[in-house]
């Protein structure tokens, strides 16, 4: 019997292999995307709302776009920060090439985790549902993927004349349950292509010696993190004029965040 995706299994290939042999043949920086999805998955979509709220409690008056930028340059800023410290670690004396390189890998991991943040909560400032988990786990790889990924979404959708020039987010809150699994499919397997292949050469730089490493780091992180931010705004649209959602009042958990 095939198997089947459901929102808590971890995704598949498409000729249905084990889920382990798919994330053993996957690579260092696969094996963290697919961890940072699996994470993404089961988020609380209430943590995003809140975080997006906060922002828009400390900005009275802000419009979408300006919550939108806010939200980049918070990005921008965790992902640099991320890449410097991994870079550093990896320059230590004595620290070794394997250390070193281990010591990336987890925070690639925190890089991943930081685009999925980012990524589902521009998507709610749009007003898109992210309470679907497999939802959520596409809008990552979306942005993720930037042009290919709207590619697959355009394939998998077929030739509508009404999806046309509409952003992918658009297209893809049309699709079913199986049909986002099947989409969610597709973009996995290329994902773990182009996302080991970027990783793979931002890693060269992080493992420089003197020093050097730290500032590569930053610019590698500050690049993949500016990519991210560019194929957001093709994939999800530009922010609303107005938002879609009222501001919610503040709570006492919230206080702390």
């Amino acid at each position: 019997m095939a198997a089947r995706t459901t929102p808590q299994q971890p995704i598949i290939d498409g000729i249905g292999s084990d889920p382990k042999a798919v994330e053993a043949n996957a690579g260092r920086a696969g094996r963290a995307l697919m961890k940072a999805l699996d994470r993404a998955v089961s988020i609380q979509s209430s943590s995003i709302e809140r975080y997006v709220n906060r922002l828009r409690r400390k900005n009275p008056g802000a419009s979408p776009q300006e919550i939108q930028r806010l939200l980049d340059k918070r990005f921008l800023t965790v992902a640099g920060g991320s890449g410097a410290g991994a870079g550093a670690a990896a320059a230590v004396p004595g620290i070794g090439f394997f250390t070193g390189a281990a010591a990336i890998g987890a925070e690639s991991l925190v890089f991943l985790d930081v685009v999925a943040v980012y990524t589902v909560a521009s998507a709610y400032l749009r007003g898109v549902d992210i309470q679907d988990p497999e939802r959520r786990r596409a809008l990552i790889l979306l942005v993720l993927l930037g042009s290919k990924g709207s590619a697959i979404v355009d394939t998998v959708v077929g030739d509508l004349g009404k999806s046309k020039g509409l952003p992918s987010v658009t297209t893809m809150s049309r699709f079913s349950a199986p049909t986002l699994g099947t989409l969610n499919n597709r973009l996995l397997r290329t994902a773990l292509k182009q996302v080991t292949k970027r990783f793979r050469w931002a890693w060269l730089g992080k493992i420089m010696p003197l020093g050097i490493g730290a500032v590569a780091g930053t610019i590698a992180n500050r690049r993949l993190a500016k990519r991210a931010i560019t194929n957001a705004r093709e994939s999800l649209g530009a922010p609303p004029a107005t938002f879609p959602t009222p501001e919610k009042p503040e709570k006492p958990e919230d206080v702390s965040d």
